[in-house]
């Protein structure tokens, strides 16, 4: 079952998550300040990549693509502001409609259960 804030977590750790999912592994292990983090890969993660690919594949807004881009390798926030023409507001904005669109898409597949949606905050 998918949930909103595993959408960010994979977005988040999407190099690592993908690159996991190429190898054929079920677990993608990684550093960040010597501190090790896992994730365990399922099929709905698999589904949450190609979601990610197939959107990166359809936009035409150049700042846009340069944001998934930049998520897609990893990139922090701070870094992908620098080279996108919108404000910090702006940029998060963006980022969380690309996180919303990811959560219906996953929505549509069958990937979130009633409960998942009906228990969300609306504020």
């Amino acid at each position: 079952i998918m949930t909103k804030e595993r959408v960010e977590e994979l977005v988040k750790r999407y190099p690592f998550v993908i690159r996991a999912i190429r190898e054929g592994k079920g677990t993608a292990e990684f550093r960040i300040s010597k501190r090790k983090f896992q994730i365990e890969i399922t099929q709905e993660d698999v589904a949450v990549c190609e979601i990610f690919e197939d959107i990166r594949k359809r936009e035409r807004d150049p700042d846009m693509l340069c944001m998934i881009n930049g998520l897609r390798k990893g990139r922090t926030d701070t870094a992908i502001m620098q080279d996108v023409h919108w404000r910090k507001n702006a940029y998060y904005d963006r980022k969380s409609k690309l996180i919303d669109k990811i959560y219906e898409c996953c929505i549509c597949r069958g990937y979130v259960d009633y409960e998942e949606i009906i228990g969300r905050e609306i504020a």
